[in-house]
């Protein structure tokens, strides 16, 4: 009997939401705009302002996979707002909690005041000023030299005050950040998680670390969330050069900050193939037949989360008659399906 020939491809690609995804890693030439009013490189529109642009490289956050991936962003000191779309799992914009993270490094503070102003933050599809879980940036208040600050709000709305980390972060540093909003009646508030102990990336969502700030305060208008956006109104009120990279965008602590994955295999009752895996974040397992490009891959579970279970219990997979079939398997373990 001739067995079938099985290879394992540990491929965690990116981030995959439980309501909603996006995984950005600008890999488009360098030196190229992101995007126009009527359209833009992986979905990004322009909605004011000056496009940021492209720049060769990545930022890297060891102990995520991937740390560094593709090209990176680069910004700063005149008005820019870009959006994207999120893909909504449920339909249309739903309620509840929703995250994002990003690498991020100041290269320039220009003339930002201590005022600031947020670089990032949640939306509605219908293009308007209302903001939610806002990342912000203003010059240290204390006047150390090329020193920032950064707070978060949970709304633009009447009252939506800033909550601000003491820490002064410094021009030419790389940071982490992961921010979560909730909306109303779904928890009301937005922490942010500034560079998070890498021992805490990828644990279950009920185990994620404690926030650096918690805001709570302010009148919410967004009843969901449709859109990702990265923001600056003015010279003033932003820095005068920032690098952006490694966007990801879900509903789970460990779907934000990704560590990689290992996969075991055992064949069960001499002909079954059981494959399973550790790990919190959503994936799927895929199959292909061969790795000959183009290589196609197909979902085994039918295009749901293996063990229809978003908050990280132990996945497994069961190939019924692995070894009686002659056609060579190859699996991979895949965490991002927005193709």
């Amino acid at each position: 009997m001739k067995k079938a020939m099985v290879l394992f491809i540990f491929g965690l690609l990116a981030a995959r939401a439980s309501a909603v995804q996006l995984y950005e890693a600008f890999a488009y030439p360098p030196a190229s705009s992101l995007a126009t009013s009527t359209n833009g490189q992986g979905g990004w529109i322009l909605t004011a302002g000056t496009s940021p642009t492209i720049q060769a490289g990545s930022l890297s956050t060891p102990g995520l996979a991937p740390p560094s991936d593709g090209n990176s962003l680069v910004f700063g000191g005149v008005q820019m707002e870009v959006r994207h779309a999120l893909t909504n799992l449920l339909g249309g914009e739903q309620p509840g909690a929703y995250m994002y993270s990003l690498a991020f490094k100041v290269t320039n503070l220009g003339t930002m005041t201590t005022n600031g102003d947020f670089i990032a933050a949640f939306s509605q599809s219908t293009l308007t000023s209302a903001y939610g879980g806002l990342l912000y940036l203003r010059k240290d208040i204390s006047s150390t030299p090329n020193g920032y600050n950064l707070g978060v709000a949970k709304t633009s709305g009447v009252g939506g005050d800033v909550e601000w980390d003491t820490n002064v972060y410094l021009v030419g540093e790389t940071n982490f950040v992961v921010c979560r909003y909730a909306t109303p009646g779904q928890g009301d508030v937005s922490y942010l998680w500034i560079n998070p102990d890498p021992s805490t990336y990828g644990v279950a969502d009920a185990n994620r670390p404690a926030p650096t700030l918690t805001a709570t305060a302010g009148t919410d208008a967004l009843t969901g969330v449709g859109q990702f956006l990265l923001h600056q109104v003015s010279a003033s009120e932003g820095p005068g050069g920032i690098v952006v990279d490694q966007i990801r965008v879900e509903g789970i602590w460990p779907s934000v900050t990704p560590i990689p994955l290992s996969i075991t295999n055992a064949i069960t009752d001499g002909t079954n193939l059981f494959l399973s895996w550790g790990g919190f974040q959503s994936v799927y397992l895929q199959q292909t037949t061969s790795l000959t490009p183009p290589v196609t891959w197909s979902n085994l579970n039918g295009g749901s989360f293996s063990s229809g279970n978003n908050n990280g219990s132990i996945r497994n997979y069961t190939v019924t008659n692995a070894t009686g079939d002659p056609v060579p398997k190859f699996f991979r373990l895949h965490a991002w399906y927005a193709e």
